[in-house]
């Protein structure tokens, strides 16, 4: 495995957890085009890491840097499943419509679950 290869992969790393930090902030204030623009960035960063791996595992030094953006993630879905959830309880408390016809069909037990990936 090459050294540029291996900096592209550190580089692309760090990208990435600044990028979370970013969409903590964004989810906090949820501003909504923002959201978008992250969303677009992560998906492009995410193809880049995906390519950069087959040539360049992640080395040890690089998993501290996988840790913080795996926790980062974690808690932006904590924080993204709490603002839908605030907009349902205030749209249904408003009687502008019910729990039922807001977001998704899916049964609620199933709609409001948090899925967590224990594969590293």
């Amino acid at each position: 495995m090459t050294g540029m290869a291996q900096s592209q992969l550190t580089e692309t790393l760090t990208e990435l957890e600044a990028l979370h930090h970013v969409e903590t902030d964004v989810l906090t204030n949820l501003r909504h085009s923002a959201l978008d623009e992250i969303t677009e960035l992560k998906l492009a960063l995410c193809s880049k890491l995906e390519e950069l791996a087959k040539s360049a595992p992640p080395e040890p030094a690089q998993r501290e840097s996988i840790e913080r953006i795996k926790r980062l993630a974690f808690k932006n879905r904590l924080l993204a499943v709490h603002a839908r959830d605030a907009v349902r309880t205030i749209l249904t408390e408003a009687g502008v419509t019910t729990a039922r016809q807001f977001g998704s069909h899916r049964p609620m037990a199933v709609q409001d679950g948090v899925r967590v990936n224990f594969r590293t």
